[in-house]
């Protein structure tokens, strides 16, 4: 079992593909989003391997195997200030960010890094970026001369610290009891939504919100029950991550999303990594929302260079890494090639 104790008191849970026959592969380091851990990526994991890449899946904290949150910091994601929350945040990004830069050392990895967040995981991975500053010299240039992009796969709006608009959520919906949302939930994020016109930029009636009685598939269709229990955990969600979703952490998220992608010392810190955003258009609504936000957001920072690159996979839904793990190997590949 693949664990690296980040700081004294933090264990972290990795999967690890393996060290592939070229020595200057490029590694691919993965955060995970909302009740589906890192185990979603098992499919991936050997396509990488045959890709000549190196593919690490972290389990966050509270996730199986990584050290759950104290009872203090369960508080201050319930109930505490925002500069308490604020802190706890980035402490989250310092933990990823000292765990990357331990694997770098331990694992002996060539320089050639790809950070890439999944769905609710960029809120921990753009709290890694914005952390950079914090740390010690030594670890600022070891990640600053590594990772070379950082891939967006899908955030979700309240992930980036978006204000949501009145669209449906399963775990935002007050008619299902607390108990059966996380269920309704994990199934709601998987289908494949049947959007309209999405160049509509803002048009909400062209969003699939995946409440009416239309009938969908969902990627997990052909994959057994007992399958699904390996690579999710509904209980962090209650616990921790359904606290990200609500209004006491919108602005905090932003303020850290906004240091991240726009704060010209934290990019120039990492050393002119290239930040891409990738989206499949059979993705939830809330995905789609947030590329829009996105969009406006490098428009209004005005850059010189353009500080998010935009890719999109058509047919893709949010769990393409599951029924096509060879296609998601490929559009990494892409972007990772692209300048």
């Amino acid at each position: 079992m693949p664990t690296f104790y980040s700081t004294n008191e933090t264990q972290c849970y990795y999967d690890d593909s393996g060290v592939p026959d070229t020595p200057d592969y490029t590694t691919y380091f993965v955060v995970h989003g909302h009740s589906y851990h890192g185990g979603v990526f098992k499919r991936l994991l050997p396509v990488a391997h045959q890709h000549s890449h190196r593919m690490l899946a972290i389990n966050r904290r509270e996730y199986p195997n990584s050290t759950p949150y104290t009872d203090a910091e369960i508080c201050i994601l319930a109930r505490g200030s925002d500069e308490e929350r604020s802190r706890l945040l980035l402490n989250e990004g310092t933990i990823l960010a000292l765990l990357l830069d331990g694997l770098i050392q331990l694992l002996a990895l060539p320089p050639n890094i790809v950070i890439v967040g999944w769905s609710l995981g960029n809120t921990f991975a753009l709290s890694m970026l914005a952390s950079i500053t914090s740390l010690t010299p030594s670890v600022r240039n070891r990640l600053g001369g590594s990772v070379k992009k950082t891939i967006m796969w899908e955030p979700p709006a309240h992930g980036l610290g978006m204000k949501l608009p009145p669209l449906y959520i399963p775990l935002l919906d007050d008619t299902i009891s607390p108990d059966e949302r996380p269920l309704v939930f994990m199934k709601w994020v998987a289908l494949h939504f049947q959007h309209g016109d999405l160049s509509l930029r803002h048009d909400l009636t062209q969003v699939d919100q995946g409440n009416d009685n239309r009938e969908r598939t969902s990627s997990f269709d052909a994959t057994p029950p007992e399958e699904l229990t390996q690579i999710t955990d509904l209980r962090p969600g209650a616990r921790c991550d359904n606290h990200l979703i609500g209004p006491g952490f919108t602005d905090l998220i932003r303020s850290i999303a906004n240091k991240a992608l726009f704060d010209p010392t934290i990019r120039l810190s990492w050393t002119g990594m290239d930040i891409w955003h990738l989206v499949g258009d059979r993705g939830p609504h809330t995905v789609h929302i947030a590329t829009w936000y996105l969009e406006d957001q490098m428009k209004l920072a005005g850059t010189s260079h353009p500080a998010i690159q935009f890719a999109v996979n058509p047919g893709a839904g949010h769990f393409y890494m599951w029924e096509n793990p060879e296609g998601a190997m490929k559009e990494l590949e892409l972007i990772t090639r692209s300048v």
